[in-house]
């Protein structure tokens, strides 16, 4: 996988604890994004849309069962959906970072996840782009949220990359492997994926060829081709979804 570095002359200990630090900035990363960007902005988007749409939607259910116009419990579980669906993409932004180009990685995170997010919420059949007004806005937010997020959780994650690469000692560890663990105990999903990642770990250090593979140039055009073909395909659903809703 591409959050696993080439191997080098160090202790599986070092090695572990660079590992946990980078999928730790993912978890970190997506998380916090997700809830702000996700979940607040969320929250403010469907507030702004019920204010310019009709009075008689004010207490309705939106497609994912969140009351328009209601700030309540169910904000709380909003915050948290998005949470776990931002520490989700920012595995993935760790997992095919190295296919990027360094300059460009936050803008192409961006435009991923405006076309990847916006074809997954905007539901030509859905109350939320048939009945709120004016539906060109709701498009554009909900296009836009999910951008916002790609951009600003790849900065983030980058940041929480770039600190104290070297630092060693007990404190690096309790902050390197305490959001895996937290990931982990989250239920099946956390836990089979922080498996997974452990599984990718440990071939990097009993097989180092395999790594370098993962690294070569032509596994890197072919990452690059199916991240480019999943996002012309959500292109081509998002485009058809919005000919739909206007």
């Amino acid at each position: 996988m591409a959050v696993i570095d080439a191997p080098s002359q160090t202790t599986w200990q070092q090695d572990l604890l660079a590992t946990a630090r980078r999928v730790s900035a993912g978890i970190v990363g997506g998380l916090a994004m997700g809830a702000l960007i996700g979940g607040i902005g969320g929250r403010l988007a469907m507030l702004a849309l019920r204010v310019t749409s009709d009075p008689s939607l004010h207490g309705l259910q939106t497609d994912d069962g969140f009351t328009i116009g209601r700030f309540s419990g169910e904000t709380l579980f909003l915050v948290l959906a998005t949470a776990a669906l931002g520490i989700l993409g920012g595995l993935l932004y760790l997992a095919v970072r190295s296919w990027l180009p360094e300059r460009w990685r936050a803008a192409l995170a961006g435009v991923f996840g405006g076309i990847v997010g916006g074809a997954a919420f905007i539901r030509p059949d859905g109350i939320d782009f048939t009945r709120l007004d004016p539906l060109p806005l709701a498009i554009v937010m909900f296009i836009a949220l999910p951008a916002i997020y790609g951009v600003a959780m790849s900065l983030f994650v980058e940041r929480l990359l770039r600190r104290d690469p070297g630092a060693t000692g007990s404190w690096s560890w309790l902050l390197g492997l305490l959001p895996l663990v937290a990931f982990g105990a989250t239920g099946p999903l956390g836990l089979g994926l922080i498996l997974l990642l452990f599984g990718a770990w440990w071939v990097h250090r009993a097989v180092p060829d395999a790594a370098y593979r993962l690294r070569s140039p032509t596994f890197m055009w072919i990452g690059r081709a199916a991240l480019l073909a999943g996002t012309a395909r959500a292109l081509v659903i998002l485009i058809a979804d919005i000919d739909q809703v206007l």
